[in-house]
């Protein structure tokens, strides 16, 4: 009797292996639902004793956790694979937002219901990599909180004791310009940043951001009895060459020797800046709480400076020329155009709802530079002479081009308030090699015969050292960014 049972114990089992085999061929092992479990309770093994019993159906099959999932042969050769494929899912990215997931894989059975998620789980599959199959978009408004590189310039004004000549070398201050003399205040700006993703790999956007105006000027006047005023300027028109200034107020008391003037200058200098820019974007690397990708696309920058001087002085000296005035005008303007390719890479890792990226690319291309200048001075009584201070032409343009590049770099720390909307806060720097600016192309080498009329309304020719082309340097901005990234 005790042998019969060990036998029948066996026969059942045999019994139910092939049920089970003859279940997985059909294609039902992997997607029982609950009714799997029936099979480990006490009522189902009971039956299975039973010599009138029904054949088992696809819910009674066996449920074992430790089966081997079904071997994927695909159909056809599989994309090539990338670093990272293999990653459950990947990071969004903060400066798109888009998150990344492995639900286009594909299943090896058509009994998955449509999804990857659930039944086709165990399945090892490599996400397919796709150009085209539109996954969100992106909208990134931030504001620009930039310091642009300080400015320096050849001495504009100077002013000195009542009393005393505006001349450098006569212990004059410089009121105006100089070593440093621009730049390095906080310029407002903004920047918007925005695109699709055509397919989780690859995706286009466009960005453009520019600063509000950097302004310095200076404004002054009066009779010379509270101090003096003038342009300085080193004279070439001295026996012994030697600095030398305009007057615009000044008075010696009536002593015999130096004329006294009363007047009034202005001085204004401007600075704009805007970058545009069309890029693409291509995931190399992935995986969970990190996405790398290839940044590659066209730069447009556009840097200008402007310098506008307006001064006008009437001599009160008594005696011959009093009562006349002379004015001085000079516009000058020095204008970039950078027009090039961008290529870099955009680094963002994760961790709950805060994300931080990294952003390192260089554009590469053409600075076009183009310096204008207008100018004019006079005396009462004639006409006015082409040429200013320091814009010695009526008006002149030179224009020259060079081969130019601009490393940029950014990093944002984002905070994800609701499911749509992340808050940003991160730094900016760039920095172009090759640019046009005033400062570097004044001269303040200058005759007296040429800047003054005499009493006849005659000029000298300009005495200024021959032009040997237009002088550049390097020029940077960096700041804060404070902005807010809204997904749809």
């Amino acid at each position: 009797m005790k042998t019969k049972w060990k036998m029948l114990a066996l026969t059942a089992m045999l019994s139910a292996g092939t049920t089970t085999a003859n279940a997985a061929d059909n294609g039902y092992v992997g997607d029982l639902g609950e009714d799997a479990y029936y099979a480990e309770s006490s009522e189902y093994v009971g039956d299975l004793y039973n010599d009138d019993r029904a054949e088992p159906t696809a819910s009674q099959v066996p449920y074992e956790e430790s089966a081997e999932p079904a071997q994927y042969f695909p159909s056809e050769l599989e994309p090539v694979s990338f670093v990272g494929d293999s990653q459950p899912y990947y990071q969004g990215d903060v400066g798109s937002g888009i998150a990344m997931t492995s639900a286009s894989c594909g299943c090896q059975s058509g009994d998955c219901g449509g999804s990857c998620g659930n039944a086709c789980a165990p399945v090892a599959c490599t996400p397919s990599r796709r150009v085209a199959s539109k996954t969100g978009a992106w909208m990134t408004a931030e504001a620009l909180l930039w310091f642009p590189q300080v400015r320096s310039t050849i001495p504009l004004v100077s002013t000195n004791d009542a009393g005393v000549l505006p001349e450098l070398d006569q212990g004059a201050t410089t009121a105006f310009g100089g070593q440093d003399a621009f730049g390095g205040d906080l310029q407002a700006g903004f920047r918007l940043d925005g695109g699709v993703m055509l397919s989780e790999d690859f995706g286009m956007g466009g960005r453009f951001w520019m600063l509000g105006e950097a302004e310095d000027s200076y404004n002054a006047g009066g009779d010379g009895t509270t101090g003096s005023i003038g342009i300085p300027y080193f004279d070439s028109d001295l026996v012994a060459d030697q600095e030398n200034s305009l007057k615009i107020a000044f008075t010696d008391g009536n002593a015999a020797g130096e004329v006294d003037f009363q007047g009034d200058i202005s001085v204004n200098t401007t600075l704009e800046m805007y970058g545009a820019e069309g890029y693409g974007r291509f995931r190399l690397l992935g995986g969970k709480g990190y996405r790398s990708d290839l940044i590659g696309g066209f730069s447009h920058f556009g840097i200008e400076e402007n310098l506008t001087l307006a001064a006008t002085t009437t001599q009160t000296e008594v005696g011959a020329g009093q009562g006349d005035v002379y004015t001085f005008n000079d516009d000058i303007t020095a204008e970039n155009e950078f027009f090039g390719g961008q290529v870099g890479f955009l680094t963002t890792v994760g961790r709950g709802s805060w994300t931080l990226s990294a952003l390192t690319k260089v554009h590469l291309g053409n600075m076009d530079q183009t310096w204008t200048s207008r100018g004019s001075r006079g005396r009462s009584g004639f006409a006015d002479q082409p040429g200013g201070i320091f814009a010695n032409n009526a008006e002149q343009t030179i224009s020259e081009s060079n081969f130019s590049f601009a490393p940029e770099a950014n990093i944002k720390l984002a905070y994800k308030l609701r499911p749509h909307v992340s808050f940003s806060v991160g730094y900016s720097f760039i920095m172009w090699d090759d640019v046009l600016m005033i400062g570097d192309n004044l001269n303040r080498n200058i005759n007296t015969g040429y800047l003054v009329l005499d009493g006849a309304g005659a000029v000298e020719p300009a005495e200024r050292p021959q032009f040997d082309g237009l002088e550049t340097d390097s020029l940077f901005v960096h700041g804060v960014d404070l902005g807010c990234v809204i997904q749809f």
